[in-house]
């Protein structure tokens, strides 16, 4: 599977409407790759952590306080054992999110049946945010658990195999972003994992991704070591171009030779915050035409970057105003047009 057209636009995720029906129509008529909506104000359990934690083993969700923890002084053998069945058997549909967890996929499974979009696009939460984000009965974080750690990734290697299984009813093409919003914190004295372990869960999941015949993402929303995500498996690169284009052109090597593999860049062109009302189409085209500039002059060749990127906005937009969403949504569709248009 390849993506050849450029400057298709997709969305992060999560939007802040309560209709699951109307954010996907919403989706479908202003994204390039539709996407199936998270939407966290509908309750804690569309939460991205939460979302994909059904299926962990001695998992407890505490909803009515708004947390979630894994009580690991249980024997966690038989969830455990139950886990790898599952994963060896190749069928994940018994680890599939219930409607309650994930309105939004459903409703687009609904509402795009039989609509064969170019590309559609689902998500997961990655393995560092998630086993950072999500504890143990004492609040450590799980990641630090080398039984809860492996078993994690095998659940979302199966949360992403089961999508794209159910995305391929709707799409051949099917992509799935890994969200990474922790990596901002990776080398810093509070995260203190091994960057080859890091790779090595990015790649369980990109690695069961490809086995299902669909592409590989990873969105970061903020300053990373971009060689570190460069060094995985990964097809698609998702940053936060508003803000940390300049962080990006550091890493001109590895950027130059991930996009001479046939990979991607997704330009997060437009801020998911109130900055964007103090941009127009234009201002933002002029300033992605700038990035692309800076890197052209640092070693990345024009072609190679105009040929090989899409358009986002910078983040999800599951905590914002729906007028704010809205001036997001237009304002990505017309500097997407004039990209295509001019580059």
């Amino acid at each position: 599977m390849k993506i050849r057209e450029k400057f298709l636009t997709t969305g992060i995720g999560s939007l802040p409407y309560l209709d699951a029906g109307k954010s996907v129509k919403q989706v479908c008529a202003n994204f390039d790759i539709p996407f199936w909506p998270q939407l966290p104000k509908r309750g804690f359990k569309e939460n991205m952590f939460v979302q994909f934690a059904q299926g962990l083993p001695s998992l407890v969700i505490d909803e009515k306080n708004r947390k979630i923890y894994v009580d690991s002084a249980k024997d966690l053998s038989g969830e455990l054992g139950k886990l790898y069945e599952i994963y060896l058997s190749g069928d994940y549909s018994s680890l599939a999110p219930t409607r309650d967890f994930a309105e939004g996929f459903y409703a687009f499974l609904d509402i795009t049946k039989g609509s064969r979009p170019g590309y559609v696009k689902g998500h997961v939460t990655g393995p560092v945010s998630f086993g950072l984000s999500v504890v143990d009965e004492k609040g450590k974080s799980i990641i630090y658990n080398d039984t809860l750690k492996e078993a994690l990734v095998k659940l979302l290697e199966m949360k992403a195999a089961y999508q794209i299984d159910r995305l391929k009813d709707i799409s051949k093409n099917v992509i799935i972003f890994i969200d990474e919003p922790s990596l901002t914190g990776f080398g810093s004295s509070f995260v203190s994992i091994e960057r080859q372990d890091v790779i090595l869960m990015l790649n369980s999941i990109i690695d069961k991704i490809h086995s299902r015949g669909a592409l590989s993402g990873i969105h970061c929303c903020g300053n990373t070591d971009w060689s570190l995500l460069t060094e995985t498996e990964v097809d698609i690169i998702n940053f936060d171009a508003y803000s940390y284009a300049e962080n990006l052109s550091l890493y001109v090597k590895d950027i130059a030779e991930f996009l001479k593999k046939g990979k991607r860049l997704a330009w997060g062109i437009v801020p998911t915050s109130q900055a964007v009302t103090k941009e127009t189409e234009n201002t933002l085209f002029d300033k992605l035409t700038e990035e692309i500039g800076v890197l052209d002059k640092k070693g990345v060749p024009r072609d190679l970057l105009i040929s090989h990127s899409l358009l986002t906005p910078s983040c999800g937009m599951g905590t914002l105003s729906n007028e704010l969403t809205e001036d997001i949504l237009t304002k990505l569709t017309k500097v997407a047009q004039l990209a295509k248009d001019a580059l």
